[in-house]
């Protein structure tokens, strides 16, 4: 592993570190904050700009008392000041008196700004599973 993809990956953790801190002011570190910035939630239309990320952030923590993330990288590329990190996911959160668990996809941009890496775009989808893993998750619960 390259010295760059060691420090994308060290980027990307922090990213799922916030997330699993449920903490806003750890995620306004991940992100760069710019207008040109993009995010999309599972099942959410596409957020431009950092204000409207910032805001699905605090929205989705000030609702949330827990997130566990398991995450697993499939694949990174590091090309110059762009680097991209493909992730499976499985997110289990308490939200709202219910206990939810599902298997995400995920892509996550960084780019290269002063020597740091940071989020530019963030795309989670939730993912099919085979009816195997479904069994499995079942037991799991």
């Amino acid at each position: 592993m390259t010295p760059e993809e060691e420090q994308v990956l060290e980027a990307n953790q922090h990213f799922y570190t916030a997330l699993q801190k449920l903490s806003l002011e750890e995620m306004e570190t991940v992100w760069l904050q710019e207008d040109w910035v993009r995010c999309v939630h599972p099942g959410w239309e596409i957020l431009e700009g950092w204000e409207a990320i910032r805001g699905s952030w605090q929205q989705i923590f000030g609702s949330t008392q827990f997130m566990h993330i398991v995450m697993a990288v499939q694949s990174i590329r590091v090309e110059n000041s762009l680097a991209w990190v493909c992730c499976t996911e499985k997110i289990s959160s308490a939200a709202a008196g219910r206990f939810d668990s599902d298997f995400i996809q995920t892509t996550n941009i960084f780019k290269r700004q002063n020597g740091a890496w940071y989020l530019v775009h963030h795309h989670a989808s939730s993912r099919p599973t085979s009816q195997a893993e479904e069994e499995k998750t079942e037991l799991v619960q």
